[in-house]
């Protein structure tokens, strides 16, 4: 599974603080290596795929094949 972010990803992401984007950091290596880690809670929201960055983010990405663009 492939993964890339879109430019307002990015932007958004700039945006927290830095805790909450060291966390992101850490689940996204973790998602890369195991999108099934039961911490992540990796799923389907409707035509979306949302992932857990500690208790109070997500993150929300479209499927693209194999590929996920994070948004």
């Amino acid at each position: 599974m492939k993964h890339r972010a879109t430019p307002r990803f990015w932007s958004l992401y700039q945006g927290l603080p830095a805790e909450v984007q060291r966390l992101a950091n850490r689940c996204y290596s973790l998602l890369r290596s195991d999108h099934q880690h039961p911490s992540l809670h990796f799923k389907p929201v409707r035509q979306f795929w949302s992932v857990r960055v500690g208790l109070h983010y997500r993150a929300l990405a479209v499927r693209d094949g194999d590929d996920v663009a994070w948004f």
